[in-house]
């Protein structure tokens, strides 16, 4: 054996044991740091962080809206017969009163049809005057014909006065008497037959007169139809407000019930808000609202409840009190805030990030020192605005973290606010 080589060859091993060694000892050491390091907490800049106090008292529980404000009143105004467009005179945006002419339509054939019916009225007056002077005319004829038989009557009355005196006297014979007696009687019913033929042409005249006036009664009704037709050709407001809509041209034509424009009322004004459905159940007709048009406030109460959901929003209408903004104007885009209820004596605080009403939620919350933060489960109750009912789980004048920190909730119980 050569001792030179073997003396050579010892030192090598020997190295590489020690290196080796080395190794496994930083390996565990790395290990050892590793771990102490995933066991430690995290520190959180504090000025990265949105930390609410829990307060306790009244508790004012709103829902919020949002929305646009309408016109208390609208008219349609609308086509009442087949015409054309001639002239506009104003277009949207316009302020209006009662009487503005908005547009003018021509109609030829309407406005035959008044013509027509002027005429035809005025063919029924004239026959109804004519009617009126017949029936004067017949009376006259019935009182000539009683006062000549009371005339006759009269005179046969006088004739029989005398004739019986000189009946007695035998002047007169006793049948001319008799002839005289029976003449008087004959003049009497005659006369009351008379009376009663004139009674039965009056009562005749009356009725006769009264169909008449009927009948001009309905032409002047189809001539009030068809003239009102014919001046709505020219199209006024019939308000005071502002003209919305104009959905015509000139010269277009336009059929019976064609929308000519739409005016709504400017100083009368409500609102409309748009609310989550999950809200709208807590409000009832009658509760008080403020309604923002980022400018001014104005109160307002609930007016009426949408039974529509659309898009999971409830519309509820609110009625406008007191004085309007200047800035209140129809589809002015508006904010809301419904009063629903007070909830007295209760924790309340700023809605933490993803906390819903009636939700319990792991929060972040404050030690003492405030300083660490220990994830506790909190429960929730009644949402208002971004303001929420403390149920269970906090005490007035703790705080807690309401910015987002789901990152750390799986992975972190306790968290450090430097």
């Amino acid at each position: 054996m050569d001792l030179t080589a073997t003396l050579n060859t010892t030192p090598s091993k020997v190295s590489k044991k020690l290196i080796i060694s080395f190794l496994v000892v930083a390996l565990v050491l790395i290990c050892i740091l590793g771990l102490f390091s995933l066991k430690s907490e995290p520190k959180i800049p504090s000025e990265t962080l949105r930390i609410a106090t829990i307060k306790k008292g009244d508790f004012s529980v709103k829902v919020d809206g949002y929305g646009r404000l309408r016109a208390k009143h609208q008219r349609l105004l609308t086509s009442q017969s087949q015409a054309i467009v001639e002239s506009i005179q104003l277009y949207p945006g316009a302020i209006v009163v009662k009487d503005s002419i908005i547009l003018t339509l021509s109609d030829p054939n309407l406005e035959q049809e008044v013509v027509n019916a002027r005429l035809e009225l005025a063919r029924q007056y004239a026959e109804f005057k004519e009617q009126k002077i017949s029936h004067k005319s017949q009376l006259l004829e019935r009182d000539a014909q009683i006062a000549l038989l009371k005339s006759d009557l009269e005179n046969s009355q006088l004739r029989l006065e005398a004739e019986q005196k000189l009946v007695k006297k035998g002047i007169v014979s006793m049948l001319d008497f008799k002839r005289t007696q029976l003449n008087v009687r004959q003049l009497k019913q005659r006369l009351k037959i008379e009376y009663l033929r004139q009674e039965q042409l009056k009562e005749m005249q009356k009725e006769r007169l009264k169909i008449s006036k009927d009948l001009i009664t309905q032409f002047e009704l189809n001539f009030k139809t068809i003239n009102n037709r014919f001046s709505r050709l020219t199209v006024r407001a019939g308000l005071e407000g502002v003209l919305q809509t104009l959905p015509v041209e000139i010269g277009q034509s336009v059929m019976p019930g064609t929308q000519l424009a739409t005016v709504g009322s400017v100083k009368q004004l409500v609102a409309e808000l748009r609310v989550q459905q999950n809200q709208a159940d807590q409000i009832a007709i009658g509760m008080s609202a403020v309604i923002s048009t980022f400018g001014a406030k104005i109160s307002a109460k609930v007016l009426r409840i949408d039974p529509v959901v659309t898009d999971g929003r409830v519309i509820i209408e609110l009625d406008l009190l007191g004085k309007l903004p200047v800035n209140a104007r129809p589809d002015l885009t508006v904010e809301g805030k419904i009063q629903v209820k007070t909830i007295e004596n209760t924790l309340y605080v700023e809605q933490p990030q993803d906390a819903f009403s009636f939700k319990n939620k792991d929060i972040f919350k404050l030690a003492n020192d405030e300083k660490t933060a220990l994830l506790t489960p909190i429960e929730f109750g009644t949402l208002s605005g971004n303001t929420i009912e403390v149920i269970n789980g906090a005490q007035a004048g703790e705080k807690i973290i309401i910015s987002d920190m789901a990152q750390w909730h799986n992975s972190q119980k306790l968290l450090i606010a430097e």
